[in-house]
């Protein structure tokens, strides 16, 4: 399984905010769409970096910072610090980098385009489908009910 079967199941649907928004705002889409990351734009519509939740509670909440007057590109992750992935990667793959790096979520890119956002839990979920496929195969098989 590639990180383009999971997009092509879950959706390539990228939620996105505009770098001069406020912090609260950001929270609010979090909250409301029930994501972990937004992907943020400047005014030409350039990918300028991501947020997550983890951006806004180390670098707001921790700090006591009033996320009404601070602007999401303040504590962004910068897009020269994105780790992402490819389309063509495995399942193995992401969930490697997603443990080393300690993320969540990872963008996925189609050449120099982002296609969409995997999450830990779409690798979960998938890995676990992957495993009941099997599981009933054996069973099958076992079972004599496989016709091979």
């Amino acid at each position: 399984m590639y990180a383009k079967d999971i997009l092509d199941v879950k959706g390539r649907n990228v939620h996105t905010m505009h770098e001069d928004s406020t912090v609260s705002s950001a929270v609010e889409e979090l909250v409301g769409r029930r994501i972990g990351l937004l992907v943020i734009k400047n005014a030409t519509g350039e990918v300028t970096g991501v947020l997550s939740e983890r951006d806004i509670l180390q670098k707001c909440v921790q700090r006591k910072k009033d996320t009404t007057q601070i602007k999401v590109k303040e504590i962004m992750t910068d897009r020269n610090h994105i780790i992402a992935a490819s389309e063509e990667d495995d399942i193995n793959h992401l969930m490697n980098i997603m443990t080393e790096k300690r993320i969540r979520h990872l963008p996925i890119f189609e050449g120099s385009e982002m296609s969409g956002i995997i999450s830990i839990g779409d690798i979960i979920k998938n890995m676990v489908e992957i495993k009941e496929t099997e599981i009933r195969s054996l069973i099958d098989y076992i079972s004599g009910k496989y016709p091979g």
